[in-house]
């Protein structure tokens, strides 16, 4: 309805005036962190402008408005694009020779300033995509994980490379050799190695059943009446008590290691970190048997056997756990949970 059609420019012209307000206000504030905002502003206009045109045609408001032209408002859109892209190239330029020196703080401010500098100049991305490269890789605090030689150091490292890289927060974990440069090396090395041998402990329990044990015949003289009497043989069971018991054992054993994770810069002998690990594998067995009189056990009162742990398997099982701790304190040192620039 013609009534609804003026309402709704109405409100548009009321939402374009606000909003080109707030860009003439913008553009003359001093500086050139205004066109990023200013970007946004433009391109809101310059759609909504749009929007209007393909509702209404023949709206007027664009002809006594020649500033809210959608091809004015796409040209100051584009304006505030190029200059918001040149403004952080010119964030990015002083951090350059600081980043590409090694700091990795400014690498990171680097490549986040560039990341923007790809959003409002794409058409730049090949210009600027090997940098960017660069900046990343400079940025990456990378940590490479291996056993040194030394006892148990081939378990280690077979546990170690089963790992697979983890990555957050700027920081990269590596379990194997690589081409790319290591900034910290984390050693794990066995410390300690301690056997609780076998020990077992028993328990016993006693049951109690009541048993038929005979049955007497018996002739007895049974009146009928006052006259009559008749013999009959009546049987009388005789019950006993009869005992068992029932003896369950626990076995168990036990192999904790410890180890030490020390985190070096490459070429320093003085760890900047470090921390004590263990693990303990455990083994059990039980198993009971039954003694006494079987008709008072109760049902699979013998079950299992004794058995005989093997500590190496436990002590292998132990090591191959270790370099999974490693990796878990070596991310909530260098790598905890927080918001990040990811790539």
């Amino acid at each position: 309805k013609l009534k609804h059609m003026v309402e709704f420019q109405e409100a548009y012209a009321a939402v374009q005036a606000r909003d080109y307000a707030l860009a003439v206000e913008l553009k003359a504030k001093a500086g050139t962190a205004k066109w990023e905002p200013l970007y946004e502003v433009f391109g809101s206009l310059y759609q909504r402008s749009l929007d209007l045109l393909a509702i209404n045609p023949e709206a007027g408001d664009a002809r006594r408005h020649p500033e809210l032209l959608p091809a004015t408002l796409e040209q100051q859109r584009e304006e505030a694009r190029r200059r918001a892209g040149d403004h952080y190239l010119a964030l990015t330029a002083p951090l350059l020779p600081i980043a590409l020196a090694g700091d990795k703080d400014a690498a990171r401010k680097a490549f986040a300033y560039h990341e923007r500098v790809d959003y409002f100049l794409p058409e730049r991305r090949a210009e600027f995509q090997p940098l960017r490269d660069q900046l990343y890789d400079l940025a990456m605090l990378r940590i490479l994980l291996y056993a040194p030689p030394g006892d148990f150091a081939r378990e280690l490292t077979s546990a170690t490379r089963r790992l697979k890289p983890f990555t957050r927060n700027w920081t990269t974990i590596l379990f194997s050799p690589t081409n790319a440069v290591i900034d910290l090396e984390a050693e794990l090395a066995v410390t300690a190695i301690e056997e609780s041998g076998l020990t077992e402990s028993c328990s016993t329990s006693t049951y109690e059943e009541e048993v038929l044990d005979r049955v007497e015949r018996k002739k007895v003289v049974e009146q009928v009446n006052d006259s009559t009497t008749v013999e009959k043989i009546i049987e009388i069971k005789h019950y006993r008590t009869v005992y068992a018991s029932v003896t369950t054992c626990e076995q168990q054993a036990a192999v904790n290691v410890s180890a030490q994770l020390s985190v070096f810069p490459p070429g320093v002998d003085t760890p900047e970190w470090s921390q004590g690990l263990s693990n303990c594998e455990t083994w059990s067995n039980t198993y009971s048997f039954g003694s006494g009189d079987a008709r008072a056990l109760p049902a699979f009162a013998n079950s299992g056997s004794p058995a005989y742990p093997e500590l190496e398997a436990l002590l292998v099982e132990a090591l191959s756990d270790l370099p999974w701790s490693a990796r878990q304190a070596l991310i909530k040192k260098y790598a905890p949970r927080k918001n990040s620039v990811a790539r």
